[in-house]
Formats: C-alpha cells, structure tokens, sequence
C-alpha cells in the first residue's frame, strides 16, 4: 500500500513508514492528513527500506522496532549508514516505553523515540519539528556549499590578480624613469651627470632610460640652416678655373 505525494502540493514533505502492521499505517496516514503538506509512503517490507528511501528521499522517517525476523535499530543503522539517508531524521516506533531501547536507539542514530500509536497532535508536532530541521539543514548546506564556491572562485581571481601585479611589477622594474632636476647647458645643451661630467644629451638619456636615440631635423632648424648655407654661399662664391688665351708661336729659322 502506497500514498504517493498528490502532483499539486509542491511544498509536500514526504514520510516514510516502516511498519509490517498495515493497520498502524493506516492510523498515522490519517494522522497525519491533518497536515495538507505531510503525505505518507508506506513501506511493509524491512529489506526494501534502503531502496524506498533512496527512491523518495523522504523528510522523515518513522521506524518500527520490532518486526518479524528483523531487528529495527538495525534498519536505524543502516539509514544511517547509507549517504542518502544518513541525514535524514528517524523517528522510532515502539509498542512499549523502554529507557534502555530508548538508549540504545539514541546512540544508533535515532532523532526521536515514541510509543505507538501515539497521540495525534504529539505524532504531528514531532514529524513537524524534524522535517522543519531536516529542510533548514538542506537550505544550510546548500548556502555554505554555494559560499564555498564563491570563496574558491574569488581565490582563483586574487590569484590570478597577484599574478599580474607580480608581472606588471616585474615590468615596472625594468622601466627607467628620469625624475628631478637635469642640468643642462644653455648654450651646447650638454647634461651634467652624477659625476659632475657633462655629456651629450643623447648620452644621458641612452644610460638613463630604455630610449633609442635617432637623429633627424626640424622644420625650423632645416629653414635655418639652408638659409645660413646660402649666405655663405654667397659670401664665398667658389673659384672659377680660366682658361689661358691660345698665342701665336713664331719661330724663325736662321740659315
């Protein structure tokens, strides 16, 4: 016998019963009708209980203890035991109040212990408390997974972000930059360095920047210069090379 959870309640909390006794079923099925979000998943067979669980993946689950030729705390250890389910909140049924079951079943992984068939309103109230628990636990678990993953990815962007700072700080170190007062001769324009030596300034700035000096002219200074050749030029014209004027020889022969 199945009562699977109806399709139009969403925010259905699925509960196992694992109970030989159909009847017993029946009881908590209508116990717990009080509640529209709580439907119940009977299971009759103990050896199936893992595979059911696992199947439905139930809020909470109401264990019976003693059924035939099967021990209860020890299905208790095996939900335990099993990933799906080790979580899981286990209540556990028995048909009499025993403080060392009671004991023994908290120490095997038991959320809770009640005597059946208990009352409604108690049977309710605790399956409410536990599947309550069992959701926030989930939301919890989900929040600190998502969590980890953001802090894992902003580790992986802090250190990809060292890795170019230490780059850009490895190129920074390799930039010469000329900083303070340069001295410079106002009329051969040479620089003064450290050493009280005056250099060219193509010198200067050669040993102290990663620049590559090229020569060429400005318009301004072309203009001058042609106009300065020109003058001396004109100034002094080049020689001119005269060719003497041909002569007449004459020569007389005496006799």
């Amino acid at each position: 016998m199945s009562f699977p959870s109806p399709s139009s309640a969403p925010e259905s909390l699925m509960i196992l019963l694992v109970d030989d006794q159909p009847f017993v079923a029946e009881v908590i099925r209508r116990f717990l009708a009080s509640d529209p979000r709580l439907v119940l998943h009977y299971c009759s067979d103990p050896s199936e209980a893992i595979e059911v669980a696992n199947r439905i993946r139930p809020a909470v689950i109401l264990q019976d203890l003693v059924m035939p030729g099967v021990d209860g705390l020890a299905i208790v250890g095996r939900f335990r035991a099993n990933p799906g389910t080790k979580d899981t909140p286990v209540i556990v049924l028995s048909s009499k109040e025993d403080p060392q079951t009671k004991s023994l079943a908290f120490s095997i992984g038991a959320n809770d212990y009640l005597v059946k068939i208990p009352d409604q309103l108690e049977l309710v109230a605790r399956v409410r408390y536990h599947a309550n628990g069992f959701l926030h636990k989930l939301e919890r678990d989900e929040a600190f997974r998502a969590l980890r993953e953001s802090q894992q990815q902003l580790l992986e962007s802090n250190s990809a972000l060292l890795a170019s700072n230490q780059q850009l700080g490895e190129a920074l170190s390799q930039v010469k930059v000329l900083r303070g007062l340069l001295p410079l001769c106002c009329y051969c324009k040479r620089v003064r360095n450290d050493g009280e030596y005056w250099s060219q300034i193509e010198e200067y700035l050669r040993d102290h920047s990663d620049l590559q000096i090229s020569h060429g002219i400005c318009d301004e200074c072309y203009t001058t210069q042609i106009k300065e050749l020109k003058q001396q030029v004109a100034k002094n014209p080049a020689p001119t090379t005269e060719v003497p004027k041909r002569t007449k020889l004459t020569i007389s022969l005496e006799p």
